[in-house]
């Protein structure tokens, strides 16, 4: 059934649909990472949207996957899963911010549902908080998104790239599993990232 959101889209794409895509439109072909069980639906875009999945046997090593193939292409992308998988790649996600290494962390995180009611499920510290993670990557990456709404997750996605490609350095984006298959205005993507450097010397002191 189609919700009337949907139906005043031109053009509706999944959530997922449009973050791959805009990895591809910036030249990224590869997503380094490992599967878990917070991020699974939303790599099943990976083929459809042109990318290729590159599995590495442990977060760590598909951080500094990432790390490389951003120095060579300009520009990474690495899918790790909510608490456990995102934790286990902070050290080479440390490692590319201290060296202006554009790394997009994208994480499976669970349901809005389950975060607002404060669920206790694995990979949770067990107290309700499900902040805890992002606050620990905000310390090394210069953008946040969480996409917990489908009418600003478009922006936030598009925001948070353009930071990560001006600024060379890792951004974290939070995708929930039941915004994957939300619907946002794919007409969006008919007009590349502003990648730009900002014009003026307020946009560069209110960037850096």
């Amino acid at each position: 059934m189609t919700d009337l959101a949907t139906k005043e889209l031109k053009n509706p794409v999944d959530v997922a649909e449009y973050l791959f895509t805009r990895l591809h439109q910036l030249g990224i072909r590869s997503i380094h990472g490992v599967p878990g069980d917070y991020n699974l639906v939303a790599l099943d875009y990976i083929p459809k949207c042109g990318l290729r999945w590159v599995g590495n046997c442990n977060e760590l090593n598909a951080g500094y996957a990432a790390d490389g193939y951003a120095r060579i292409n300009g520009i990474s992308a690495l899918m790790t899963t909510f608490g456990v998988g995102e934790l286990s790649a902070l050290n080479a996600v440390a490692g590319a911010f201290s060296e202006f290494v554009p790394i997009v962390h994208i994480i499976g995180q669970p349901s809005t549902i389950s975060q607002k009611d404060g669920m206790l499920l694995h990979h949770t510290l067990g107290n309700g908080d499900y902040n805890a993670f992002a606050n620990m990557s905000a310390n090394i990456s210069c953008a946040v998104a969480k996409l917990n709404d489908p009418h600003q997750a478009a922006t936030y996605i598009d925001s948070a790239l353009r930071e990560c490609w001006i600024r060379s350095r890792p951004v974290y984006i939070a995708l929930p599993t039941d915004l994957v298959q939300k619907k946002v205005d794919g007409e969006r993507l008919k007009t590349p990232i502003d990648l730009s450097p900002p014009a003026t010397e307020k946009e560069r002191k209110n960037m850096w």
